[in-house]
């Protein structure tokens, strides 16, 4: 489903700095608060990867987004990837940290639009991979993205079961 396929419009573009507090509302309605990134986690992926942090909106309303980090670890598995000290601006790989759909959006393609981005950004900057950790039901969703499944995180972040994903780009 390409951009324009979905059968929601919006406008598609990368989050601007006072728009951050909506990504964290947005972010806070779509996983549980231990799991889901901190105000503070948004402001530095939007300052230092600003061309890996996505947005979609509808009507003015942020209604999906997808960010992430460059890091040198070819795995998101690390807590340490998470936090700023794991991310570096010269890294090879890609972590996806967050995609997040709003409820009445989902199910439309709108998470597979904001994944591309992000691919066809990671490809464009000559990026090794894209790793991410996903829930269980998540998995064949990335899969039909070209990741491949890696197995199961040893990560319990949030408290929540992770499984790690992979796209080789390079």
């Amino acid at each position: 489903m390409t951009e324009n396929e979905s059968v929601y419009p919006f406008e598609l573009r990368l989050m601007r700095e006072e728009e951050l507090q909506a990504a964290h509302e947005l972010e806070l309605a779509c996983y549980p608060v231990e799991a889901a990134a901190t105000r503070e986690a948004f402001t530095f992926r939007q300052k230092h990867f600003p061309g890996y942090f996505w947005s979609a909106w509808q009507e003015g309303v942020l209604v999906g987004l997808a960010c992430g980090v460059r890091t040198a670890d070819s795995s998101c598995e690390s807590d340490a990837v998470k936090g700023a000290h794991g991310a570096d601006n010269g890294g090879r790989h890609l972590c996806v940290l967050s995609v997040a759909v709003a409820e009445s959006c989902r199910r439309h393609g709108l998470g597979m639009v904001l994944m591309k981005a992000l691919i066809r950004q990671a490809a464009a900057d000559g990026l090794e991979s894209i790793v991410l950790m996903c829930e269980e039901h998540l998995i064949a969703f990335y899969e039909r993205l070209g990741f491949r499944y890696e197995g199961r995180s040893a990560s319990e972040h949030g408290g929540m079961h992770w499984h790690e994903m992979k796209l080789l780009l390079a």
